[in-house]
């Protein structure tokens, strides 16, 4: 099913730039930062009783584009992604969060629509990421789980992250307001399916799926630094060289 999913994705997003991308608007090179907030969840079998916890997002962009309404976008960001528990059917105001602190590489195609001034755009590709450390959130010893008054899945408590690589799938849109051609600022929301478990996912291992889920919501600031309008062709005799 995820190589269904993956090969739908890339055949649509190669459909997609094959049908805008044709005529040439000059080069442009923006390079930016950029920064915002995640919400998270894991999508895990046996199942966790969960809500979405909220996190961080920041990194640096860089976007080529040459052709009109098209364009490829690469990125690396710091992400926190996890999950927060839910205790709301519980007698006692127990707390506990997983965050997990990823750098991640989008690889996008970038598909946009308006004026000099003001775009409307689609950015959608894979992505892959890498853990580079997790901390547990806790007002009890996660160690040695209470009693609680429900039946509740307890086992990853006691289990790290065991898959430190991720890969996925995102995709999102927004609007992109241009300052004297060369400087934007951009807000996007976007949506990140993984593909990968962050827990071993043998026949023999307890959990068969356990991959990140998260909305991503940031605002960019970027700069073009490099401009090249293209030269208008020569008529000759009522044609166009």
């Amino acid at each position: 099913m995820k190589r269904v999913l993956i090969f739908a994705f890339l055949l649509a997003v190669v459909s997609t730039s094959g049908g805008f991308a044709q005529k040439k608007i000059g080069k442009e090179l923006f390079l930016g930062v950029k920064g915002g907030t995640t919400w998270s969840r894991l999508s895990i079998d046996p199942n966790i009783k969960q809500t979405m916890g909220m996190g961080y997002l920041g990194g640096v962009s860089m976007r080529y584009a040459e052709e009109k309404f098209f364009g490829v976008i690469v990125e690396l960001n710091f992400a926190q992604h996890g999950w927060k528990e839910d205790f709301a059917e519980e007698t006692n105001p127990y707390r506990y969060r997983r965050v997990l602190n990823y750098l991640e590489l989008p690889f996008l195609a970038h598909i946009y629509f308006g004026n000099r001034a003001f775009r409307f755009f689609i950015n959608l590709g894979p992505q892959i990421g890498l853990c580079i450390g997790e901390n547990s959130i806790s007002n009890f010893n996660y160690a040695e789980p209470p009693a609680f008054d429900l039946p509740r899945e307890t086992t990853h408590y006691a289990k790290g992250v065991e898959h430190p690589f991720d890969y996925g799938l995102t995709g999102g849109g927004g609007f992109e307001i241009r300052i004297r051609e060369r400087h934007a600022i951009l807000v996007e929301a976007r949506y990140y399916f993984g593909l990968g478990d962050i827990f071993n996912n043998r026949s023999s291992d307890y959990f068969s799926v356990s991959s990140n889920q998260s909305i991503l919501l940031s605002l960019s600031y970027m700069v073009n630094i490099k401009k090249q309008k293209n030269r208008p062709a020569a008529i000759r005799y009522g044609s166009l060289y």
